[in-house]
């Protein structure tokens, strides 16, 4: 269990340049938690004991709006972490966080690191300079959401994923299930399947589970760029 740990924790560029001795101290902070799909990690307002990086399965990190919708902040996967701030700074979780699946392995790094930060100057450059990258990813997702038509959220977000193939055709993988990408991009389901359905009619894609062939992508990109 605790190789697995460090495994975790090794891959985080928080962690990359710790000489072995701090970062052994580190992995004395952190325990491995299991969750199935759909249990809870943790809820909006409770309080920040742990932050988290995902071993394997995946997280929604969400806030729920006054109607009821949920409102997605982040998907998560294996190599990714999350709630730093919170246990670094606010103290209480801002947002709520689900598995997605059956299991979810996270290392869960807990208020021991707080002690261990206050000591360790070369910890706290890493940490801040970790987190700033991460910032940048949040920019690109208020940019993503701040599209305006569903068509050009999908696009964008199509186009931006890693792909194979030629420019003019592609084939890229979806990350996630098709409930939990209309969650992502903040679209109804229904309205992200009836996308698909046309772009497909239309040759523009090809489905395959959650394999899609890009057929056309000089269209797809003007989709994307167009701000409706």
């Amino acid at each position: 269990m605790t190789d697995a740990i460090r495994e975790a924790l090794r891959a985080l560029p928080h962690f990359q340049a710790l000489d072995s001795e701090l970062f052994e101290r580190v992995v004395a902070c952190a325990e491995l938690r299991s969750f199935e799909r759909a249990e809870t990690i943790f809820l909006h307002g409770d309080k920040a004991r742990a932050f988290f990086v995902v071993r394997c399965g995946s997280v929604r990190v969400y806030r729920a709006t006054p109607d009821g919708r949920e409102q997605v902040v982040h998907h998560l996967r294996a190599g990714q972490s999350f709630a730093e701030p919170a246990v670094l700074s606010i103290g209480r979780y801002p947002v709520n966080a689900i598995a997605l699946e059956s299991p979810t392995e996270l290392v869960a790094v807990d208020a021991r690191f707080l002690e261990l930060l206050k000591g360790e100057p070369r910890l706290s450059i890493a940490i801040v300079s970790s987190l700033s990258m991460r910032l940048l990813g949040l920019v690109e997702r208020i940019e993503e959401l701040s599209i305006a038509s569903a068509p050009a959220r999908l696009a964008h977000y199509l186009m931006k994923l890693p792909a194979q193939g030629t420019h003019e055709h592609l084939v890229v993988q979806l990350p996630l299930a098709k409930k939990d990408l209309a969650a992502h991009l903040a679209i109804a389901p229904e309205t992200l399947s009836r996308l698909l359905r046309r772009w497909q009619d239309r040759g523009l894609i090809r489905s395959k589970g959650r394999t899609l062939d890009l057929l056309d992508t000089r269209i797809l990109l003007a989709i994307a760029d167009r701000d409706e």
